[in-house]
């Protein structure tokens, strides 16, 4: 979890589009959990950087 929010965390405060950070932390998530679907990884990862954001 940490490798993926400080991902997204970093690109985004570089001014890169959300998308693109959001696609960043979820390449990594994939490459840590390469057995979880990646619609349910993209839950995963959403929720964490919408938790990441509100905190």
């Amino acid at each position: 979890m940490p490798a993926v929010v400080r991902a997204y965390r970093e690109l985004r405060g570089k001014g890169q589009p959300d998308r693109f950070a959001f696609e960043a932390a979820l390449t990594i998530y994939l490459w840590h959990c390469p057995l979880v679907p990646p619609l349910e990884a993209s839950q995963i990862v959403a929720g964490w950087v919408r938790e990441s954001v509100t905190h």
